[in-house]
């Protein structure tokens, strides 16, 4: 259905990614062992949001990460079959650490390529079938807010309490889809778990639907440093039993998540578009939305970090059961590319900015989006467009060192760290993009 003017359309679906037992689980260096049995399914979701003229849509996916060539294949699937432009189609993963190695740089596992294959026209085939679902829609935003569940590993109390939530329905008030996001990482469950699941997000995801049904799609929020309460050196430890980190524990995560979205003011929704919109949308007021889609996109180059020197490789590669002798092995062969190329894009749903961000980047990115374009509300997604490392921000957090900027580049098979001005571009192409996208 194609409608012309201001009216605004609407789809949504979701599909199985879960693969079968015995493959490499992504999320943990520490872990070695494939995985044994399914716990919960993994899933892709998809919404599309149309004005008869321009459609975005935004399909996340319950993976580690996947690598920017691989989103840009996926949205290459969904303009071939559909004539949607690739840039306008958001790739996210939720970042579950106990999902398949589905990236080149593996992140604690091998990918298998016939299920990396499986997997990409599964994802490409939920977005299809949310634009086959276009249906005359209104758009509801809220905010809700969440303390407590996320800590900032790096030291410090900065963490992103906000919960934003963008509500989907046809014109008779029967759901089409509740999108919401969260800034922490899924990390509940530790190296010692060998149970495929999506944590947290799965069950946050879960709760959402039951209590409002249509599709639920969750969106990892910038999230780099924030995690349930564990250093970064766990990744890197043995993999016996950690206290708290359980299935039970990942329920009570995700019901939390859940219940801050579902809580989120009814008054929070946009007023009325009758045409293009001229800034960014706040604060409560009444009414559905109607109005104009658009969406800003851009490929950035992130410049890496410069190499080490052969003799530490060497040295890396020589210690016996060194957690990143592979990694020092295939540098001295071949360091990789000195950039690596992401996209940016802000999208628009009838005047409701979506921030999408590449890489796994820190939480300041979204509190100083925020707080630039005037929108407390804002929903900021990381993970998407491609995750090929952490992008640390601001470049202060390069003097401190720790393990994103020290070590975690060689768990994605990088040869350093992105430099201090990778961090820098995406937020100058983030805030143009916002603009652009009015």
């Amino acid at each position: 259905m194609v409608v012309t003017g201001n009216g605004l359309l609407a789809g949504a679906a979701v599909t199985d990614i879960t693969p079968p037992p015995g493959g490499s689980l992504a999320g943990y260096a520490a872990r070695t062992s494939a995985s044994t049995a399914v716990h919960d399914p993994l899933q892709a979701t998809a919404v599309a949001v149309s004005d008869g003229t321009t459609t975005s849509v935004v399909v996340c996916a319950d993976l580690i990460a996947l690598d920017p060539e691989t989103t840009r294949s996926i949205a290459r699937d969904v303009r071939e079959r559909t004539g949607i432009p690739e840039e306008r189609v958001a790739v996210a993963v939720t970042h579950t650490h106990a999902g398949p190695a589905v990236t080149g740089g593996g992140i604690g596992g091998v990918a298998d390529p016939a299920y990396v294959r499986h997997a990409c026209s599964r994802i490409a085939g939920a977005a299809r079938a949310a634009l086959g679902a276009l249906t005359p829609a209104v758009l509801r935003r809220g905010s809700g807010t969440l303390h407590g569940v996320a800590s900032n590993r790096r030291g410090g109390s900065l963490t992103d309490s906000v919960v934003p939530v963008v509500r989907l329905e046809r014109v008779d008030g029967e759901p089409i889809a509740a999108v919401f996001s969260y800034a922490c990482h899924p990390v509940t469950l530790g190296p010692d778990n060998l149970r495929i699941t999506a944590d947290w997000p799965g069950y946050a995801r879960r709760h959402v639907q039951a209590r409002t049904g249509g599709v639920a799609m969750f969106l990892q929020g910038c999230c780099g440093q924030l995690n349930t309460g564990h250093t970064a050196l766990d990744s890197l430890r043995g993999t016996g039993p950690r206290p708290g980190r359980t299935f039970e524990a990942a329920q009570r995560i995700g019901a939390r998540v859940a219940e801050a979205a579902l809580a989120a003011p009814a008054e929070h929704v946009t007023a009325p578009v009758s045409g293009p919109v001229s800034g960014p949308v706040s604060g409560p007021v009444s009414g559905p939305v109607s109005g104009q889609v658009s969406v800003a996109a851009a490929r950035v180059e992130l410049p890496l970090g410069e190499p080490l020197a052969p003799d530490r490789l060497r040295a890396l590669a020589d210690e016996p059961d060194g957690i990143w002798a592979d990694w020092a092995r295939a540098q001295l062969a071949d360091p990789g590319p000195e950039a690596v190329e992401v996209q940016v894009a802000v999208h628009r749903w009838g005047g409701v900015p979506l921030v999408f961000l590449p890489c796994e980047p820190f939480v300041e990115f979204a509190v100083e989006l925020r707080a630039a374009l005037g929108d407390p509300g804002l929903l900021v997604a990381g993970y998407t467009g491609g995750v090929p490392g952490y992008l640390p921000y601001p470049e202060a957090h390069y003097e401190a060192g720790g393990y994103e900027i020290c070590e975690a580049h060689r768990a994605y098979g990088l040869r350093a760290a992105f430099t201090p001005e990778a961090g820098r571009l995406v937020m100058a192409a983030a805030r143009t993009l916002a603009g652009e996208a009015r």
